[in-house]
């Protein structure tokens, strides 16, 4: 009889822990590998997929991306996937439109299907990345910053001198486009200056006639007393047309004023009955300007790291030194 009541004890007791074993393994949960790493401007994060059961890696733009985003591309990788939420270290659930970049500075949890809850902590992240930044900054510069200095300086005279082909092909083909439209612009030029001397020309024998008939009333035809009234309302005329002009033109009216107007109205129209694209003509004239400055800045002493020339480009006149960049613009003037 005792015996048989040990046996009985001892069946009991495998049977309970057995049991409790196998409930054990039952309810422990599947180990999910979770990660959130994120730099200035990208954010990656890695989840576990319900349906799929497995580890999918999403890349958002951290300045641009809103929690609508996350969600909606959870939603699209998997479409067992109805419910997404996410909530703040507080429990409170987030609107679509919060900002990712906001979401970076605090603890957050995203929720699937209302089952599984993912915590990330994105500031124990940054605590570390400090840390190892700060020791680096302690023991002296870092290897990586070595390396960079090291690439800059067996690799900057390479970048120059690629940049500086790139800028001289790209100044050839301009003034290959531009070779025919100057050809044809410097002959307007011709066209149009001879049409400004010929005005002026035509002024200074219109204001002799004036003055020549003026003389022959005074002394052959009339007296001064008859002939004084007409010159001064003609005085007053010309005062009146100078400063409507000044009105309607906003210039004074001087002789290079009046030069560059006449010129420019001819040149227009001569533009036009020769079919001469001046728009194209000036845009191309700017764009060759603008590379040629890009070729000075490029090849200055400066940007090559190099010592002052020996002999700098000085004025002749007041014999100041002058800039690489001011010489290329005052030749594109002349």
């Amino acid at each position: 009889m005792y015996f048989s009541s040990l046996l009985c004890s001892i069946v009991r007791s495998v049977s309970k822990r057995t049991t409790r074993t196998f409930s054990v393994i039952a309810k422990s949960p599947s180990t999910i590998e979770q990660s959130l790493t994120y730099t200035d401007t990208v954010l990656v994060l890695s989840l576990m997929l319900p349906s799929r059961q497995e580890i999918c890696r999403f890349h958002l733009n951290l300045q641009t991306a809103t929690v609508g985003q996350v969600i909606d591309e959870i939603k699209s990788e998997d479409a067992g996937v109805e419910h997404v939420q996410i909530y703040d270290q507080n429990g409170v659930s987030l609107a679509k439109s919060y900002p990712v970049n906001s979401l970076m500075t605090y603890p957050f949890t995203i929720e699937l299907n209302k089952q599984r809850t993912f915590l990330f902590d994105p500031i124990k992240k940054v605590e570390l990345k400090e840390t190892i930044v700060r020791q680096h900054k302690g023991d002296g510069p870092s290897t990586e910053d070595t390396v960079a200095a090291l690439y800059h300086a067996l690799n900057v005279m390479k970048i120059y001198h690629h940049k500086y082909l790139e800028l001289q092909k790209e100044a050839n083909d301009l003034s290959v486009q531009l070779e025919s439209l100057e050809k044809v612009k410097d002959k307007l030029a011709d066209i149009c200056q001879r049409y400004t001397s010929r005005c002026i020309w035509y002024g200074l024998g219109a204001m002799s006639f004036q003055v020549g008939i003026l003389a022959e009333l005074t002394w052959d035809v009339y007296s001064w007393d008859i002939v004084e009234p007409i010159s001064y309302f003609i005085a007053f005329g010309t005062a009146i047309s100078i400063y409507s002009f000044h009105l309607m033109t906003r210039f004074d009216f001087e002789f290079m004023t009046m030069t560059d107007r006449l010129f420019l109205r001819r040149f227009y129209s001569e533009a036009h009955r020769h079919s001469f694209d001046v728009s194209l003509y000036n845009q191309l004239k700017d764009r060759l300007f603008g590379v040629n400055t890009d070729i000075a800045r490029l090849r200055a002493p400066l940007s090559l790291s190099l010592p002052a020339p020996p002999n700098p480009v000085k004025c002749k006149i007041s014999g100041e030194e002058l800039n690489l960049l001011d010489v290329c613009r005052t030749r594109r003037v002349n």
